[in-house]
């Protein structure tokens, strides 16, 4: 839940409704598998944890001497809390669908538990089987997997079609968060019933697993203009006090709005004779410090404060805060002097632990949790970050050893618990610099966009094909393309081609018949003609002629001269951001098609910037997404390299290309965008076959091209793998996990000492 613009979160909620709208057809058709909607009856097995009682309220978990403490049967034992947060779909559903089956949720509950984590996070009420597993899970376990269970805002109450920030305190706002808070506590203690609508869980929840609650978050990332917005319209208003939950002096109108949700929380909670530590959603972006050389204004506007909140005497499981902090984003991070000299408890240089230095300053006396971190083993990137930590272009090894840092920093820095964003990968996600390169929206979830990086973050990759056996691997062995019945091929002199594809990637296959590939020594062309227009010229191809206009060349040299190139006058990167936005250098000659001018593959991962201390002005950034990367693919290789696009082994080329790298906005209906100088916007039309046209250098004539195609597909196939990431945070969760929080163990050091 963090790309670049805070605007995103409008843009995001109309894509889930049109998601939605698709799951709905889908439904109707009969395309969803009715284990969705309902299960076979089973006996839900009781909880056999200790439950602390005293005046009649029951508690497993509580908010105790500034830690969040669970109880054994005799004692409360704070823990540093490792976990990760869950989403809530699987390829080919809208996130308003809620698909992962019964036997989903217990295969990754294992392998969750299995990597020594201890908690899971969810953002809303899942479906009745999702409680009924967690229970069949930890039933009769001494070391349950809890839970963070999350409430979800109504969003589109507070930001409008516009981006306008909403006034929270408008009755129908406060009504529809009050009635979710109700259901969500129902639903964790086993009694409610609810109507089927579309986005929402419905049916019997009869699981109660309220010992298993380490807490509730609710909210989501506040929009800082609905912030100013309820803040604006109440001004002087008294602080909120309820019955478990009072607003400070001198808290804000949209405080008081989070405490009375709070309270209200807490009051349904106690109708079942329970108490769980209550917290809300915050980040950076609403964080309550202030950064003085962040150069965006919407970073900094406004503050929501967690201590401007406390829990009364009567709420005995007491509260907590919890933030999503990533290492990328906002900019503070680059630009706040502090940040980029201070040294962690390591020695190390580290701004991201600055951060969480001053976090912990700031929220003396509570649990402090870090609820999403993390970075993507996404081939695309959308953000730099310091030492590295980029949003993205990073390998499945390199994820999980930054991931284990961020865990550590956190740790370190006297936090009460981490949760990694995130288990599983998702195909439906966004992110801003592909955002509308991906449409339609709606069909988001049928492929899987490598250039996406949000839809990377997993632990868990999920990817194309039924099983791995169904899917090509880069490795120069051609056993996978045999199995394959969607091939085409050409014979061309001393060498065949053959084109394949799945849900991410258009696949190559070059054998040669004369002996080894000598790419580095004598390069290889390769022209996609995808619609027409084009050049038949290529200056990164000289002296070849190819048979129609290319949109797209690819050259195949050595280790570090291959890439992929966009024919100027269809780059969309250089006419949104050159000739129309005028963010970075423009060339007239760019706009005239078929002139042989290529250009690299590019996507912004910054807008321009003005550092307001120093009045500094940081250029329009870009990174060039086309240069191909040679390696394995092959999980079981040690040179195994996910971002791998090209390997050559002897006779054998093969070339995987990530769909949006070819023009395809919706591979899964042939959509490729327009040419953008031609059309005067983003607009989409259908590609009718890939023309796959090789040249090897020395040879200019036109080649005749290998016509791929393809049907269209609704139904796309997946199958599961562990990343390489996931031993590295199993090992860093196995050693820091088993202890307290830092900051207690430092407590019970001074209490020892004589």
């Amino acid at each position: 839940m963090h790309v670049i613009s805070v605007n995103r979160r409008i843009v995001f909620g109309l894509i889930v409704l049109a998601l939605t709208a698709v799951g709905i057809a889908l439904w109707a058709e009969g395309g969803l598998p009715s284990s969705l909607f309902s299960s076979a009856k089973k006996e839900i097995p009781a909880s056999t944890l200790p439950v602390f009682e005293v005046g009649g309220v029951k508690q497993t978990s509580a908010s105790m001497d500034g830690h969040l403490a669970v109880y054994d049967g005799t004692a409360w034992k704070p823990k540093f809390w490792s976990g990760v947060n869950l989403g809530a779909t699987t390829p080919g559903h809208a996130p308003g669908e809620l698909s992962p089956s019964k036997e989903d949720y217990l295969r990754w509950f294992g392998q969750i538990k299995e990597m020594n984590a201890d908690v899971i996070r969810i953002y809303t009420i899942l479906p009745p089987h999702f409680y009924e597993a967690l229970a069949e899970f930890n039933g009769g376990r001494k070391d349950p997997l809890y839970i963070l269970q999350g409430v979800w805002a109504p969003d589109e109450h507070l930001v409008g079609p516009n981006g306008q920030g909403l006034d929270a305190l408008q009755p129908d706002t406060i009504d529809l968060f009050k009635q979710e808070i109700r259901d969500a506590v129902q639903v964790i203690h086993g009694k409610l019933k609810r109507k089927s609508e579309p986005g929402h869980a419905s049916g019997s929840f009869n699981a109660d697993v309220s010992p298993y609650v380490l807490g509730w978050v609710i909210g989501t990332e506040w929009d800082p203009y609905a912030v100013k917005a309820t803040n604006d319209a109440h001004p002087g208003m008294n602080p909120f006090q309820g019955t478990y939950f009072q607003a400070v002096s001198g808290a804000s109108p949209f405080e008081s709005w989070l405490t009375q949700m709070m309270d209200t929380l807490a009051q349904e909670d106690m109708k079942f004779g329970w108490q769980h530590p209550v917290s809300f959603t915050n980040w950076v972006t609403t964080d309550p410090l202030t950064h003085p050389n962040e150069p965006a204004d919407n970073e900094d506007l406004v503050s929501v404060d967690p201590m401007h909140v406390q829990p009364s005497a009567g709420w005995k499981a007491g509260y907590f805060a919890s933030y999503h902090i990533y290492p990328y984003y906002p900019d503070l991070l680059r630009y706040e002097d502090k940040y980029q000299t201070y040294k962690d408890s390591e020695g190390n240089i580290n701004p991201y632990a600055g951060y969480l230095h001053d976090m912990r300053e700031h929220h003396r006396g509570i649990p402090l949790i870090v609820a999403e971190y993390g970075v993507p083993s996404s081939r695309g990137m959308a953000h730099y970050g310091p030492l590295n930590r980029n949003q993205g272009m990073h390998t499945e090894k390199e994820q999980g050893q930054i991931n284990a840092d961020l865990y550590r920093s956190i740790y370190n820095e006297n936090f009460d618990g981490a949760v990694l964003f995130a288990w599983q990968d998702e195909w439906f996600k966004i992110t801003w610099n592909t955002m509308e390169l991906d449409s339609p929206a709606a069909r988001r979830p049928m492929w899987r966009n490598m250039l996406t990086n949000e839809e990377h973050f997993g632990l868990l990759a999920v990817e194309p094909g039924k099983s791995k056996d169904d899917t090509i691997v880069l490795d120069g062995k051609t056993e996978d393309w045999d199995r394959r019945k969607n091939n085409v091929s050409r014979d061309y002199p001393g060498y065949s081609l053959t084109v394949s594809h799945d849900e991410a990637y258009l696949y190559l296959l070059l054998k040669n018949k004369n002996g080894d590939w000598k790419p580095g020594e004598q390069p290889l062309y390769i022209g996609f003609d995808t619609l027409e227009g084009g050049s038949a010229k290529a200056d990164k191809a000289p002296g070849v002629s190819f048979s129609s206009g290319q949109e797209f060349v690819m050259k195949l040299g050595g280790e570090k001269d291959s890439s992929i190139y966009v024919e100027s006058s269809y780059d969309y990167h250089t006419w949104q951001y050159g000739f129309v936005s005028k963010m970075m250098p423009w060339q007239q000659a760019w706009s005239r098609a078929g002139s042989g001018l290529f250009l690299p593959w590019r996507l912004p991962v910054s807008k321009p910037l003005v550092l307001p201390l120093s009045k500094t002005k940081v250029p329009f950034e870009d990174v060039e997404i086309g240069q191909l990367h040679p390696g394995t693919t092959d999980p079981a290789n040690a040179e195994f390299n996910n971002l791998a696009d090209w390997t050559i082994a002897g006779p054998v080329i093969e070339v995987r290309l990530p769909w949006l790298l070819l023009g395809f906005t919706d591979p899964s209906t042939h959509q490729v965008w327009r040419y953008p100088y031609e059309a005067g916007a983003f607009k989409m039309t259908e590609s009718k076959a890939v023309r796959v046209e090789p040249h090897l250098s020395g040879n200019p004539e036109p080649a005749e091209p290998a016509i791929y195609k393809w049907d269209n597909w609704n139904k796309p196939a997946s199958h599961e793998r562990l990343k390489m990431s996931y031993p590295i945070l199993k090992e860093a969760f196995g050693k820091l996990g088993k202890q307290p929080p830092k900051a207690a163990l430092s407590s019970e050091a001074a209490a020892t000492k004589p």
